[in-house]
Formats: structure tokens, sequence, C-alpha cells
């Protein structure tokens, strides 16, 4: 697999593994995929969160017409 990098992430990485934070670039691109999947884990699960609690929250009065005209007049669309 070939990924095109910025020549300042390829400096970045190159650093990391000079320096012995990783043994080699392999481990530093499989410990950023596991972080990158926990992190949308996480995400995932929040937004979750986010999305039951609106949708069991308590209904309003307004039509969707109403929040409409609202958001434009706030914004003088």
């Amino acid at each position: 697999m070939k990924i095109k990098l910025t020549k300042q992430e390829e400096e970045y990485i190159e650093n990391l593994v000079f320096v012995g934070v990783y043994k080699n670039m392999d481990d530093l691109i499989k410990d950023a995929l596991k972080i990158h999947a926990a992190y949308q884990d996480v995400f995932k699960r929040d937004l979750w969160k986010e999305i039951h609690k609106g949708w069991n929250g308590p209904d309003i009065k307004k039509s969707i017409n109403d929040v409409i005209s609202a958001k434009r007049n706030t914004e003088g669309i």
C-alpha cells in the first residue's frame, strides 16, 4: 500500500521512529489505526447518546416551518 504524505508528516513520523517512540514506521501506523478505531467508537457512542436524548426528549410545539423561519430571521436570510 502506498500512502502520500506531506514533507512535514514524513519528518514527524521519521522523528518518532528516530527518537525511539516506535521501532519502525509499521508499528507507528498500526498504533495510529488502533487510536483511530478507538476514537471512532467513542464518537459513535457519543453520537448515539445525543440522538437518543433528542429522540426521547420532550416534544416541542413548533413546526419545522417555525424552526426554519426562526433560523432565517436570526441569520438575516
